[in-house]
């Protein structure tokens, strides 16, 4: 058995999750357990996941792996060796993204980095760059907190990061474009062309303020990279549209409760377009722009008073 921490929970395991980081926190109950075990297809051939009537989930993602997802445990069926990265990508991809729904955390589809004094979200869906991103700023020294999945959640009215694992999936010619030796991580996927760049120099698991969600998006033709405020209405359906597999959080809450969640998060973070020219030279500007704005607003509070 290993304890391992994901999100600030103690998570014991006879599995191998090299991708994260060994619990060292006081000797609390275990929060998740993760074990090997026989799980069922989903019912509906059209569908990957459906929730059971005692209120646990099914995670059908064959044929590399299934999950039976509860609050506190996750089963996992797979026919691969426990070695083999596939599963592993998947248990930290939708299957932490169930959990999190289900232990009542808000799971943006972002990105998050330590810049200065601040944790950003860069938010966007599948394919959008999110990664990319985020590894050009932890080429200029800032930290990652999480990838893909930023899971949010309130301590003392103020909503905060819970850091996933320090790791970064990205392309090998992102690899390249960022000096980054791509003979060095390992192969995430049998079917995606992708690699593990682990991200541990400064990772901390403990939890971390959320200031400002950046939103990517492609600019126009002929314009250039900027950053754009949003705020009140537009603010709450831009969030509410990065909430990961929102399918899956409308499976397990009402409608309306989740998109509560997310107008309670655009009502206490700073919200911002950042649309940008698309292409991998772009992204060191990129890391400079976001860098800017950090700094600029640091000087005051989300409200636009003196800090």
């Amino acid at each position: 058995m290993t304890d391992h921490i994901i999100c600030s929970w103690r998570v014991r395991t006879t599995l191998p999750l090299p991708e994260v980081a060994l619990w060292r926190g006081p000797n609390r109950p275990v929060d998740i357990e993760i074990r090997l075990g026989s799980v069922p297809a989903v019912s509906d051939k059209g569908k990957y996941f459906e929730a059971t009537q005692d209120g646990r989930v099914l995670l059908d993602l064959s044929p590399v792996v299934r999950f039976l997802v509860a609050p506190n445990y996750v089963v996992v069926d797979t026919s691969h060796s426990p070695e083999t990265p596939d599963w592993r990508a998947r248990l930290l991809g939708p299957a932490l993204g169930l959990l999190c729904y289900l232990r009542g955390i808000l799971p943006l589809h972002a990105c998050s980095v330590r810049i200065g004094k601040g944790t950003v979200a860069i938010a966007g869906p599948s394919g959008a760059g999110k990664s990319m991103l985020a590894a050009a700023l932890m080429r200029r020294n800032h930290t990652l907190v999480a990838d893909d999945i930023c899971a949010v959640t309130w301590y003392c009215s103020r909503p905060m990061v819970l850091p996933s694992f320090p790791a970064l999936k990205l392309p090998p010619d992102g690899l390249k474009t960022l000096g980054f030796d791509a003979s060095g991580p390992a192969h995430v996927w049998l079917d995606a062309n992708k690699f593990l760049l682990p991200a541990v120099d400064g990772f901390d698991p403990a939890p971390l303020s959320l200031d400002v969600v950046y939103l990517l998006e492609d600019a126009s033709k002929g314009n250039d990279d900027s950053i754009i405020p949003v705020h009140g209405v537009d603010a709450f359906e831009r969030l509410s549209s990065m909430c990961y597999r929102a399918e899956m959080g409308r499976l397990l809450y009402l409608p309306s409760a989740l998109f509560s969640i997310a107008a309670q998060l655009a009502g206490q973070v700073a919200v911002r377009r950042l649309v940008r020219r698309t292409g991998l030279a772009r992204l060191a500007e990129l890391a400079r722009l976001i860098e800017a704005d950090v700094t600029n607003n640091q000087k005051v509070d989300l409200c636009g008073t003196p800090a």
